[in-house]
């Protein structure tokens, strides 16, 4: 992230871009909008040029000109569906400089009138579109309070304008409190110069330019401290190899991804601008040479699969070597070899690594051997506190492919972390599923080879290889390859054309 900061503070900028109006006179007889331009919407420093227009591609300049204006008239609340109906907005970001900018447009709260009263954010319901993206209902409190509600953030290229739909209404569910309320805003847009440290990666240029939530750093540890909503997004981590990554962890959601007409959720950004999915649900892949059985789950059949069919050798949980290694890359062969020229050869890891000392961290169940760098805690005085420091580097086992599962240490990194504590407690995190599904880590020997699962409470822990677990394969796209549509939310993912 040093490297991020230097390049953001080489051009700042943030000012007024323009001043967006929002009124609403809440007594379920009155619904008045108006959107007014007042200010100069162009900002301007060395190569850096952004400015706000409306649709017709004039600057938002002159309140008294009503064709910035909606005014809707005798309005009550209203169900999302009516909303997504409602008159619309609409309104463009230009880059007219010769530089790349990095932007953020925010919704700020103005000063009322004397004798007005503020409406909260919880009755209003939103929809803002970029280019032509699909409609969706949201609710104003997930972007933040004032002075941080951020309506959209990105880069925009040079020569590159972007085109805004937005439209509001007031929530069906609004009671009483709601009646005779004002709600003001203006709209605030900062901007800053973007140098990525991507080439030609177009996806992890865009998925770079969003927000990072934070760093992580290691060790990564208490069962407790789950990811909630505030600690969800991308996260930018360095392991003790050196390697930085840039990984999604908690609850975001904005890492939805539609490719080979399948869903998959990103799983990280690598130092190299590949990125690598997950897929969403486990697979229904039928191969009697490695299948175990099969589960029903909310209505989904997967396949439950076997790490390995035997377990009484250390050598059972080596991916290298396993009957799932056998099972993923058969699965690719059948079903994904149309979309090959997308997806690249990765080096995938399941390190193993054997302490040179008795380690003081393991218990007697299990055998010196564990994930690399993934001591888990369990000599504490804390109960049910665990340390792990996850790896991205590839030490030991290495496994060159087009497909392979998820690692223990992607599965930390994603927020689960610990074994399961009980069902009123879950790990809340993108990876928790309603059943329990494979990683390819091996964890311990102790007469039996174990490996890691990712359990269906969201956290992880070891057991026996020989048992059946669902598959979620993990792929990798080839850092050239580009969005072609969506946002990456659930009902609107980004498309790999």
């Amino acid at each position: 992230m040093e490297k991020k900061e230097k390049q953001k503070k080489i051009l700042k900028i943030s000012g007024l871009i323009g001043l967006f109006l929002l009124v609403f006179g809440l007594s379920y007889a009155l619904f008045t909008v108006t959107l007014n331009g007042t200010k100069k919407v162009k900002v301007k420093t060395g190569k850096l040029e952004l400015q706000l227009l409306d649709e017709n591609d004039n600057d938002i300049t002159k309140q008294q000109n009503a064709g910035y204006s909606i005014n809707l008239e005798n309005q009550v609340p209203i169900s999302d569906e009516e909303g997504l109906q409602t008159q619309e907005f609409i309104f463009k970001l230009k880059n007219s400089g010769t530089i790349s900018a990095k932007y953020t447009i925010y919704l700020d709260d103005i000063a009322l009138e004397e004798g007005e009263e503020r409406l909260l954010d919880q009755y209003v319901r939103y929809s803002l579109t970029k280019n032509g993206s699909s409609d969706e209902a949201k609710d104003l409190t997930n972007i933040g309070e004032n002075p941080n509600r951020k309506l959209t953030s990105g880069v925009i290229k040079k020569d590159t304008t972007n085109t805004y739909t937005l439209k509001v209404w007031i929530d069906e569910d609004a009671d009483n409190g709601a009646m005779d309320k004002v709600f003001s805003t203006i709209l605030r847009v900062e901007g800053s110069q973007y140098i990525s440290p991507f080439e030609n990666a177009p996806i992890a240029d865009d998925l770079y330019a969003k927000d990072s939530v934070g760093t992580l750093t290691a060790p990564i540890q208490n069962a407790f401290s789950k990811p909630n909503e505030e600690e969800s997004g991308l996260y930018t981590y360095k392991d003790s190899e050196g390697t930085t990554t840039y990984v999604y962890r908690g609850l975001p959601e904005d890492n939805y991804v539609s490719f080979a007409d399948q869903t998959w959720r990103i799983l990280r950004i690598q130092e190299d601008g590949t990125i690598k999915l997950i897929r969403y649900e486990a697979v229904n892949y039928e191969n009697s040479a490695y299948d175990y059985d099969s589960y029903t789950s909310n209505g989904v059949t997967y396949r439950r699969v076997q790490y390995n069919k035997t377990y009484l050798s250390e050598d059972d949980n080596k991916y290298s070597t396993s009957n799932i290694k056998s099972y993923v890359e058969a699965w690719y062969d059948a079903t994904m070899t149309s979309y090959d020229s997308k997806i690249a050869t990765n080096e995938y890891c399941s390190d193993r690594y054997e302490p040179e000392e008795p380690s003081p961290l393991k218990q007697s169940n299990y055998s010196p051997w564990t994930h690399l760098y993934g001591y888990i805690n369990r000599g504490g005085k804390v109960e049910n506190t665990y340390q792990w420091s996850p790896s991205v580097s590839c030490t030991t086992e290495k496994i060159n492919t087009k497909a392979a599962l998820i690692t223990a240490d992607e599965a930390v990194l994603a927020g689960s972390v610990g074994r399961y504590v009980s069902s009123e407690t879950p790990y809340n995190n993108y990876l928790k599923k309603s059943y329990s599904y494979l990683t390819m880590s091996p964890a311990g020997f102790n007469g039996n080879a174990t490996s890691y699962n990712v359990y269906n409470f969201g956290n992880i822990n070891p057991y026996n290889v020989s048992s059946g677990y669902g598959v979620l394969p993990v792929i990798t796209l080839k850092a050239d390859v580009a969005i072609s549509s969506g946002e990456g939310t659930s009902s609107n993912p980004y498309v790999i054309g």
